[in-house]
């Protein structure tokens, strides 16, 4: 069985989800990843978490682990999944839910308002922001990575 290599896909998701107003209306972001860690994926900085399952669990399993542990302390958890049945399992737990397409759109609003991100600026961004294509392309890739699991990418 190939393996394929997702850092590079996980970085673009990290990066435009740390310039996103998203960043700034959470106190902590956190991204879970099936399987292990990736070469060239992201680690966890200040204010972005970065975790993997357990061996032997699921990705699934460990954000409702983190849902359950976090609306139980008394703090507000937002999720984004394209997977129906985990938003509907995260709304019981307490949690606000978001589905992929929607999410898509607050990282191409927040692209869109980036100087720099569509055309010129005065400064030179450290690093550059993700396309709209880019970001498609990482839902794509990570969409035919889910063999037997039909995934819903709207919110509603």
């Amino acid at each position: 069985m190939v393996r394929h290599e997702f850092g590079p896909a996980q970085m673009l998701l990290f990066q435009a989800l740390l310039g996103s107003p998203l960043r700034a209306a959470h106190q902590e972001l956190v991204l879970v990843f099936d399987g292990p860690p990736t070469r060239g994926g992201p680690s966890s900085t200040r204010g972005a978490l970065v975790l993997h399952p357990d061996v032997g669990h699921s990705a699934d399993d460990r954000i409702l682990e983190l849902i359950a542990q976090r609306c139980h302390s008394g703090q507000s958890v937002s999720l984004a999944s394209s997977d129906r049945e985990l938003r509907d399992l995260a709304r019981a737990l307490g949690a606000t839910t978001m589905g992929a397409m929607e999410l898509l759109g607050l990282l191409d609003s927040s692209l869109s308002r980036t100087p720099g991100a569509g055309g010129p600026s005065g400064g030179r961004a450290e690093k550059p922001s993700p396309s709209r294509s880019d970001t498609e392309a990482w839902l794509r890739r990570f969409a035919s990575s889910r063999a037997g699991g039909q995934k819903d990418g709207d919110s509603r």
